[in-house]
């Protein structure tokens, strides 16, 4: 059906476009006719003024031939061989207006005949169309029948979704649980829509639909929850009160670290805090999941430094740069990493896991590489589409307690009593020392967290905490921090000094050494600078000269010189045309070329939005940028307004004329250089006139022959004959009794 419709639409086209050429030729014909018609209306009426005008002159030529005038006779006589002539003329362009209005009957007789074929051929293809439009305005009626297609929907939609459901079922195991079908995929969003709108309306109905669901599930969730809180109570209580519990208390006093601390290292044998997958090519993290209850700092770092430590260690150790990390000690905590052709699996574990749980790692690894390994492939910083792999990752969170720490519960109170006076005592004699521990630990902590300062080692000795470390020179102040925690007289520092390779302090080098103008930005990247800007050509030899830790490479490839700079932004911003040529020298911006007006107001405005300042533009030139189509008038005016004045009767210039003559030379010349350059074709129009003395055929005469010396005299100098045209005056004077020698001239117009 819709190869027919096709073929109905392009013959209605063909129609459309016969018809509109024939009316358009029919339009032309009817203008032509009007126009034929017209023009013998008006030689017609042009013929009837000519004889009125000849009987009135030949009556008054008859009345001054009674009154003795013989040359009047002669005029007349003249005058009647001109009316004859006109007459004649007038005659044979009436026979050809004739023979013109029988070539038009005939050529009317076969548009006629050309009309009826055509229409014979159009009633032909109407007569075939005729039952396709018919069958086309059935079906458009059965398209717009929303009601029949509604019917006929209905029929086949619940067996279409019946199969697709089949379909879904019969599909391979191997398919991952959390993939979307592609049935559900179509049906979720109507589905939630509809049941948002429901519940929007009557939200009555889904309480009592859920009634018998939630109530037990409320009840069950509130149980488990209390069940965990009498659980972490009843934890609590044993690890605070128990012998072993004040044991901890005592120790992690002691060595500084936390409570918490003690206890996890105590009754657990392994916990995983943390996991990440981090993209194998890019170091990109893609997800993340800890404990419930564990500090995480900023987790995009911790993956970019698991892939710097393994860079670090291929570039240093690896031979074969084969060599892959599978595990990093860092204090309390190991990390296990596990390797796919896309990803890495990284474990934060802490206390000592079973060597299963590697085995465990790689099956999951090969899992998220199963079902995800395309969005791993092509991973670009987007988590969202990978959010489907928590639930995979949620089983790598394993623990494993000791088994002495799932004894059961001591608790007595004559002990609770004897460990609480004992507790008291110390804690009088403890509490300056835990404070003084508190402060220390703090500004070791802060230390750690300072960038550009690393801590070595600490130890006591002569009463006094003594700190060996690594600082560089542009980190904080170590000793303004030692006041701050009220230290000073407590401890003591020695820092060696180092370089931080890390990005803030390779970038304040770089400041320092290279002094950065306003007009360049720089980027630090994988020990790639880039420099982005402008500066000048010194300062640029010694960007590229640059030399200092922490950059491998200089890259200068958006760093321009100042004056190319300035001069590829002037050409952005003016876009001029090829005629003009501009150049940047010590900031100055030049301007040269010829250019119209229009595009010499439009430089000029645009130079006055370029930037000048101390860091841009110095300045503008623009002497050597010429308005050619302004000159150009003025030469033309200043022609217009010469005259070449000659002796009375003779083509001879007047004593007075050598100055005239060469400076009307120069502007001709001038003139057609100028029209050269605008590509602007004019030519010369040269008037001869005269005095009016004597009879007009010699007056006539004469101001033809004075524009004809001009002619060829403007000629010798180069002037192309095609550009100069002789021309007479709208009026011959002539038998003027009072001559005035001004007329006697030859004058210029210039036409476009």
């Amino acid at each position: 059906m819709s190869s027919q419709n096709q073929a109905l639409a392009e013959a209605f086209k063909s129609i459309r476009e016969f018809l509109t050429v024939q009316q358009i030729r029919l339009n032309i014909l009817e203008k032509r006719t009007n126009q034929k018609i017209n023009r013998i209306e008006n030689i017609s009426e042009n013929l009837k003024q000519q004889l009125i005008k000849f009987d009135v002159v030949h009556q008054k030529q008859i009345e001054d031939l009674k009154q003795g005038h013989f040359d009047v006779l002669e005029g007349l006589k003249n005058l009647e061989v001109q009316g004859e002539s006109r007459f004649n003329l007038f005659e044979t362009q009436i026979k050809n207006l004739e023979q013109g209005q029988k070539r038009f009957d005939d050529l009317e007789q076969k548009i006629k005949e050309l009309e009826q074929g055509q229409i014979a051929i159009i009633n032909e293809r109407l007569n075939h169309f005729e039952p396709i439009l018919l069958r086309f305005g059935d079906l458009e009626t059965k398209l717009k029948n929303t009601e029949l297609i509604t019917q006929k929907m209905a029929k086949f939609l619940p067996n279409a979704i019946r199969e697709a459901t089949i379909q879904q079922s019969n599909q391979k195991t191997t398919s991952f649980k959390y993939e979307k079908t592609g049935l559900a995929d179509s049906l979720q969003e109507p589905v939630e829509h509809c049941l948002r709108q429901s519940v929007r309306e009557d939200t009555s109905f889904f309480a009592d639909i859920l009634f018998p669901v939630m109530g037990p599930a409320i009840r069950k969730s509130i149980n488990e929850s209390l069940k965990n809180i009498v659980q972490s109570i009843n934890k609590t209580a044993e690890l605070s009160i128990s012998p072993r519990g004040l044991a901890w208390r005592v120790q992690a006093w002691r060595s500084g670290q936390s409570f918490s601390e003690i206890v996890l290292q105590k009754t657990l044998l392994y916990r995983v805090e943390q996991v990440f997958l981090i993209h194998r090519e890019t170091g990109l993290l893609i997800q993340h999941l800890h404990q419930e209850g564990v500090e995480i700092g900023d987790s995009d770092a911790v993956s970019a430094m698991f892939t710097a430590i393994q860079d670090f260690i291929l570039d240093s150790f690896s031979s074969s740069k084969t060599e892959e990390l599978n595990s990093v000690e860092i204090g309390d905590y190991t990390v296990w990493l596990e390797r796919g052709p896309y990803a890495t699996l990284a474990c934060v574990i802490r206390g000592a896991a079973p060597p299963n749980f590697r085995d465990l790692m790689h099956v999951m690894l090969e899992t998220l590489h199963a079902h995800y390994g395309l969005l791993l492939k092509k991973f670009d910083g987007d988590s969202q589409p990978l959010e489907p792999c928590l639930p995979l990752l949620e089983q790598t969170l394993q623990s494993e307690a000791k088994p002495d720490a799932k004894s059961s519960r001591f608790f007595s109170i004559p002990l609770i009593g004897i460990l609480s006076v004992l507790l008291l005592t110390l804690l009088g004699w403890g509490y300056f020392n835990f404070e003084y521990q508190q402060r220390l630990t703090n500004y070791i902590n802060a230390l750690q967290k300072t960038p550009g300062i690393v801590v070595v080692s600490t130890k006591y000795q002569d009463g006094k905490f003594i700190i060996f470390g690594m600082r560089d020179p542009l980190s904080a102040e170590p000793q303004k921090m030692i006041q701050h925690y009220e230290l000073s007289d407590d401890v003591e520092t020695f820092w060696t000094p180092y370089q931080d390779l890390t990005p803030q302090f390779v970038v304040q080098r770089v400041h320092q050494q290279l002094v950065l103008p306003s007009t360049v930005s720089i980027h630090l990247q994988d020990h790639i600078l880039y420099l982005k800007g402008y500066a000048s050509q010194d300062w640029i030899n010694k960007a590229q000269a640059l030399q200092i830790a922490g950059v491998h490479k200089v890259v200068i490839d958006e760093l321009f010189e100042t004056d190319q700079f300035l001069l590829t932004l002037a050409q952005l911003e003016l876009a001029p045309p090829e005629s003009v040529t501009m150049t940047v020298q010590k900031r100055i911006l030049q301007i040269a070329g010829n250019v119209d007006s229009s595009t010499f107001k439009a430089l000029q405005e645009g130079i006055e939005n370029l930037p000048k300042s101390s860091e841009e533009f110095a300045g503008f030139e623009m002497s050597g940028l010429k308005d050619v189509e302004r000159e150009m008038g003025d030469v033309i005016k200043y022609i217009e307004k010469t005259r070449l004045y000659f002796y009375q009767g003779t083509t001879e210039l007047m004593p007075d004329q050598k100055k005239t003559k060469q400076a009307l030379q120069k502007s001709a010349q001038k003139l057609l250089v100028l029209t050269q350059i605008l590509h602007k074709p004019i030519q010369i129009l040269m008037i001869g006139s005269t005095d009016g003395t004597g009879s007009k055929h010699r007056n006539q005469q004469l101001s033809q022959q004075r524009a004809e010396w001009v002619f060829n005299w403007l000629q010798s100098f180069g002037i192309e004959k095609r550009l100069m045209i002789i021309t007479s005056p709208a009026l011959i004077r002539f038998n003027e009794n009072e001559p005035n020698p001004n007329d006697r001239n030859v004058s210029f117009e210039i036409k476009d």
